[in-house]
């Protein structure tokens, strides 16, 4: 079976990684081939389409995918938190209300999920200057802007790493609780019985792999930078301190009552709530955690 990445290969699928390289995906009688993902890479489509059997994406595109006809369905999320977030670092940022008189950066690509925050936060654009960059965090360095849309995981990471003093708002600890890192099916995945069996496997081996990716952060950047990334200069210390902020993510209160992925049913109401400030319209059985519940259960 085919897993399709959401991105390159990088310290986002350290759990993948392990779980191959100690052969838990062979223990469960599967022969894994992690697919590489990119800006050009419509994960969703490429599970709609059947190339690969399961895809990481993120409940927005999925939800946008299922409104134009797509018969997806959501099973379980690997960050709890968004990792999206307001880095700053001479004018501190650390809640909404300090958007305040700010000149604040954000990407073209991020502007739904902007809006997005800014109306759970009740927030009104027009108290705050609104910039637009890149991905290039060098406005933030230089002072051009007060504030940057980026990853508390990446691009935080990357400033700390070169010796900037920053402030990190997670825009999940301010209402907009959206998951992320999700772990996307095709409907009749989850009714066929051979898929169904083929699906639980490979989430089971995963949580094997991610487990062991969580307790030693060390491993999964490892396994990035030599093996499973080695050709996209990948730098170890870096992508170590991004598999140890990404744990922030991914371990929560609710994954330790009821194992990691799964989303309770208040999350999944929070994520209708947030998706719905962005325009974007779902319903609850959007997800369906019954994969993980059936795992978590047998554990």
């Amino acid at each position: 079976m085919s897993y399709q990445l959401s991105w390159i290969k990088n310290f986002q699928f350290a759990g993948e990684y392990v779980a191959d390289s100690k052969g838990y995906y062979s223990a469960a009688g599967l022969a894994v081939d992690l697919l590489a993902g990119g800006p050009n890479v419509a994960t969703d489509a490429v599970a709609e389409s059947g190339k690969a059997l399961v895809t990481q994406s993120s409940p927005d595109f999925t939800a946008n995918a299922v409104a134009a006809g797509a018969q997806l369905k959501i099973i379980g999320a690997s960050y709890q938190k968004s990792p999206f977030s307001i880095i700053s670092m001479a004018k501190p940022i650390t809640s909404p209300a300090d958007l305040a008189g700010k000149k604040i950066g954000i990407q073209a690509v991020n502007q739904v999920a902007w809006d997005a925050f800014l109306a759970l936060s009740k927030i009104d654009a027009s108290t705050f200057t609104q910039v637009p960059v890149q991905h290039d965090l060098t406005p933030l360095v230089s002072g051009e802007v007060d504030g940057f849309w980026g990853y508390s995981n990446d691009d935080a990471v990357q400033l700390t790493q070169k010796g900037h003093d920053i402030t990190v708002m997670l825009l999940a600890d301010h209402g907009y609780l959206l998951p992320t890192g999700t772990y996307t099916v095709r409907a009749d995945s989850l009714t066929d019985p051979a898929k169904r069996a083929q699906v639980v496997a490979f989430m089971k081996a995963d949580l094997q792999g991610w487990q062991d990716a969580i307790d030693d952060p060390a491993l999964g950047a490892k396994l990035a930078v030599e093996t499973y990334g080695k050709d996209n200069g990948l730098d170890l210390e870096a992508q170590t301190a991004s598999c140890k902020a990404s744990n922030d993510l991914m371990v929560t209160a609710e994954t330790k009552a009821n194992g990691l992925f799964t989303m309770s049913d208040a999350l999944i109401a929070e994520s209708v709530k947030t998706l719905a400030a962005g325009g974007i319209t779902a319903a609850v059985d959007l997800f369906d955690m019954t994969v993980l519940q059936e795992i978590h259960a047998a554990r």
